[in-house]
């Protein structure tokens, strides 16, 4: 045995080589049960359709997006005998309404998926100090979330618009910090309860220090809550985002997304519905797309459930 080895250490490295094994031998199994489900197999292909598409915007627009042509305006779908070969129409400065949700499609993932997994690190690091530190940090922090959940988020994102200006970085921003309590609520009794388990136990006792402790043995374990929060986040923060957009405080000209499309076609619904419509499906479509998505990862993550639920069809 090595000098500085202690039979402590080399409990602790014993016990932490299978829990290891054992997470990556869990996450295939769950990533095997979502690509078997038909529904986490369809999500998935749509999401991957839809980030391709965002990818390849730039290849596949048929109009420029940005240029405004004032003698194309409110142009129906060119298959319903629109003039200028637009296929899903003009708005009322006479842009291609299909090209211009390719490129929107993009800033609204880039949106979504940054914001929210920023918010899942935000969240997943403050409930897990809550949990570990349940006693002074952990009320603490508990108590500022339910002060949180008290005051309506539209009420500090017009006040934060109305103070910096509106902004696609200051919308991100605040999106990310506003979420955590959902993540830190989520996951911050199972971090008590694994903290107390051995393995965590021999860790502590071999000398790891308590960010080794969280981040290696802790962490992984509370993972599965977080994932499918994610999942389902990236569509209600895009869903966010819109309804912001519609109140003229989310992404601002030059710029534009799927809700800030859809803002700019609300005013002129009867002239061009199909400015406000083929955004909102695409909007839809994505929000559909990950809630699917989150609903496939937490019947992976709690297949006991998900078969009591298939076979007592009163409790769906």
């Amino acid at each position: 045995m090595n000098g500085t080895d202690t039979p402590q250490s080399t409990a602790a490295a014993g016990t932490a080589a299978p829990a290891r094994t054992r997470s990556k031998a869990r996450s295939r199994e769950i990533l095997g049960r979502v690509w078997a489900s038909p529904t986490g197999k369809f999500s998935v292909l749509m999401i991957a359709a839809l980030v391709l598409v965002a990818c390849l915007a730039d290849l596949l627009v048929t109009h420029s997006p940005t240029e405004q042509v004032l003698s194309e305006t409110n142009q129906p779908p060119s298959w319903m005998g629109g003039e200028g070969g637009h296929l899903l129409g003009t708005d009322p400065l006479g842009r291609d309404v299909f090209s211009r949700i390719l490129v929107g499609l993009r800033l609204s993932l880039v949106i979504g998926f940054l914001t929210a997994t920023a918010t899942a690190l935000i969240g997943l690091t403050l409930g897990l100090l809550a949990g570990y530190y349940e006693r002074f940090l952990g009320g603490l922090l508990m108590r500022l979330a339910d002060i949180q959940f008290a005051v309506p988020f539209a009420a500090v994102g017009i006040a934060l618009a109305a103070f910096a200006g509106p902004g696609i970085a200051l919308l991100m921003a605040v999106l990310a910090f506003w979420g955590w309590t959902n993540y830190a609520r989520t996951i911050v009794s199972s971090v008590q309860q694994t903290k107390r388990l051995d393995f965590v136990t021999a860790a502590r006792t071999a000398g790891a220090s308590p960010v080794r402790v969280l981040v290696r043995h802790i962490a992984p374990n509370v993972l599965g809550p977080v994932i499918i929060l994610w999942s389902t986040s990236v569509g209600t923060l895009i869903l966010v985002e819109s309804s912001l957009s519609l109140l003229g405080l989310g992404v601002q000209p030059p710029d534009f997304s799927l809700g800030s499309m859809l803002a700019d076609a609300q005013k002129t619904l009867r002239l061009s519905w199909w400015a406000a419509v083929f955004p909102g499906v695409g909007i839809a479509s994505v929000v559909i797309a990950f809630n699917l998505l989150g609903d496939s990862l937490r019947d992976a993550f709690n297949p006991a459930l998900s078969s009591i639920a298939e076979n007592d069809p009163e409790l769906t």
